[in-house]
């Protein structure tokens, strides 16, 4: 578990990256009302499976609406509905590499306070991810999000660090946490994944893995970040 990556194997998470990528797309396309998340897990590893893809880095997970509020639960067996948050959080193991991306999608309409906590939950990331940068500590990261989250009054419920490191192991070195005066620099790869968690509401996490370079940092997944908003059929 090396704190600096080398470009073969920053390679290597790129392509894992893509494998994420893919990984979303297939799930979004999944998502129908009456469907159960678990479904949408195995329509997501089937279809990866027929690419060639046939290790997931952990299990896979699908949560929709008040589920998604446990940042460690897991898909249920329980129907999607219209007007629902929905949660991903997956990646790939490629030859020994991992990606770990999150993205939330609506699935119909939502309400004011569903698309306001996504909105806020991707500010944070945003901003997060563009302070990224050499010299910047692990603690400074993580505060960057989680003063955004909390001055829009959901700081309570953010409950977990911001990233952890990745490589050959789905969670490693760096933790990007507060406390953690690391200076982050290049070739180091962690998560930022920033979340909001409304026990009985709804949960989002956005999050995209980077490796850092010499002026900035370059994520390893590029699905759009932009609410992406799933018709009711």
């Amino acid at each position: 578990m090396k704190l600096f990556k080398t470009p073969g194997e920053i390679n290597l998470m790129e392509e894992a990256g893509e494998q994420a990528d893919l990984a979303f797309s297939i799930g979004f396309n999944a998502i129908q009302e009456g469907r159960t998340e678990q479904e949408i897990v195995a329509e997501i590893e089937y279809g990866l499976m027929k690419q060639g893809i046939m290790q997931m880095s952990f299990d896979t997970i699908v949560q929709a609406g008040a589920n998604a509020a446990n940042p460690h639960g897991g898909p249920e067996r329980h129907k999607i509905e219209p007007n629902q948050l929905i949660l991903f959080d997956l990646g790939t193991n490629n030859k020994g590499y991992m990606s770990d991306a999150s993205r939330t999608v609506a699935f119909g309409q939502l309400s004011d306070k569903q698309r306001e906590i996504y909105d806020v939950c991707l500010e944070a990331q945003l901003a997060a991810q563009d302070a990224v940068k050499p010299g910047i500590t692990a603690a400074e990261l993580d505060k960057i999000a989680r003063d955004i989250i909390t001055k829009a009054g959901y700081g309570e419920y953010f409950i977990h660090r911001l990233g952890h490191g990745i490589g050959t192991t789905d969670h490693e070195f760096p933790s990007i946490m507060e406390g953690n005066d690391l200076e982050l620099q290049p070739d180091m790869c962690f998560s930022i994944e920033p979340g909001i968690y409304i026990p009985g509401f709804a949960g989002v996490r956005i999050e995209d893995c980077v490796h850092v370079t010499e002026n900035g940092c370059k994520a390893f997944t590029h699905t759009s970040k932009a609410l992406n908003h799933i018709p009711v059929h």
